[in-house]
């Protein structure tokens, strides 16, 4: 499986984001609130949801020592029934405790809410990348995808406020463009 190759949301790789998509990856909103404001149907599916040691790209991204444990959560969030974005969220175990110490009972409740909610915490520049088969985190993405798309772009942030950042990637899926 390929690394991510992660890169500065910018005018100049803007070019290579299709113009249906540009509006969504660049909004540095709550991805939550606008979806919210599109469909009177919104819905957030927990695909799942586990504590687990970082890897040494997870540390370096979050800048943790050696084996820290981390929860990773992974999640669809639906619009009018189709699933619209794959969240997958890396939260330090520090950071639970330090702020988000309900975040084991948060399930089908959407982090984005949280997060925004929170006026301490700071968000980082925007990142972007193309995510086909030949990645791992693709693969969780297209759950419970009827037709299965070449590739899918997303876009990464830190929230800062935390003893240690939280990171969290969206991928926009193929019925984000009927919205």
């Amino acid at each position: 499986m390929l690394n991510i190759n992660w890169q500065m949301l910018d005018a100049s790789s803007m070019k290579q984001i299709p113009l249906e998509l540009q509006s969504w990856l660049i909004d540095t909103g709550s991805l939550t609130a606008k979806l919210k404001s599109y469909s009177d149907n919104f819905s957030v599916c927990l695909l799942a949801q586990k504590q687990r040691q970082s890897t040494v790209d997870e540390e370096a991204l979050l800048g943790l020592v050696d084996d820290c444990s981390i929860i990773e959560r992974e999640v669809q969030l639906y619009c009018q029934g189709q699933p619209v974005i794959y969240a997958n969220s890396l939260i330090p175990l520090v950071s639970i405790v330090d702020r988000f110490d309900n975040l084991n009972n948060l399930g089908e409740q959407p982090l984005g809410e949280k997060i925004f909610s929170d006026p301490q915490l700071e968000r980082s520049p925007l990142e972007w990348t193309v995510l086909t088969e030949k990645h791992s985190l693709f693969h969780s993405a297209v759950q419970n995808l009827k037709v299965i798309p070449t590739q899918i772009y997303g876009r990464r942030s830190l929230f800062y406020g935390t003893v240690k950042p939280i990171v969290i990637s969206e991928f926009f899926l193929p019925a984000i463009r009927v919205l």
